[in-house]
């Protein structure tokens, strides 16, 4: 009887083996059904790929639910936000929900001191607009002299007037400065360029 058990056993194994496609090798055989199923499905796919060319069904691309890059037709939604409060302080509009282009009568009216002031607009959204705005043919010309002192501020607007290379905004500016900065000492150099424009403009 022990005898016969085992050999029950032995012929048991090998026939599992044998059944199974592993003649003792059962991690190549293994691999092999799992490529062989994998070939299977591959010609499967690739036969209803076919199948439904023949058909005449086109299987649509997959939708691109991401909002749009910033670029020539889209800001940051940062941007957006800040114009879209703009729009509605300076021309009374409502823009609507959602993806938005701000109209060029809008980006005309907008002053470099509409951005500075404006809630969460910080220097990175303030060049970005100004950018955009530039490539639309808007241009929301910044401070001549920001972040100068009036030294600095009367130094080179004397330079620009002797050159000949300055502009009446720019004059208007430092002036402008100058009395927030309740200053009272203009340099003369610049009190004479003043008198010979407003001679010369009769």
């Amino acid at each position: 009887m022990p005898r016969t058990n085992k050999a029950v056993k032995t012929g048991e194994r090998h026939s599992w083996r044998d059944g199974a496609g592993m003649d003792g090798t059962g991690d190549i055989a293994a691999s092999k059904h799992a490529v062989a199923r994998a070939r299977g499905r591959t010609v499967l796919i690739a036969v209803n790929v076919r199948f439904a060319a023949r058909a005449g069904k086109i299987v649509p691309p997959p939708v691109d639910t991401s909002p749009p890059a910033a670029g020539p037709d889209h800001l940051s939604v940062r941007a957006e936000n800040v114009l879209k409060e703009l729009a509605a302080e300076i021309a009374g509009d409502s823009p609507p929900k959602g993806r938005w282009i701000p109209p060029d009568g809008l980006l005309r009216k907008l002053t470099f001191k509409h951005l500075k002031t404006a809630r969460n607009c910080g220097p990175q959204t303030v060049d970005e607009i100004v950018a955009w705005a530039r490539m639309r043919g808007v241009t929301i010309q910044k401070p001549f002299y920001a972040g100068k002192s009036l030294a600095a501020m009367w130094h080179d607007l004397i330079a620009k007037c002797s050159s000949g290379e300055f502009t009446k905004a720019e004059i208007a500016e430092a002036l402008e400065r100058s009395m927030r900065r309740k200053n009272t000492q203009i340099p003369l150099a610049l009190q004479g360029i003043l008198l010979q424009i407003l001679n010369s403009s009769g």
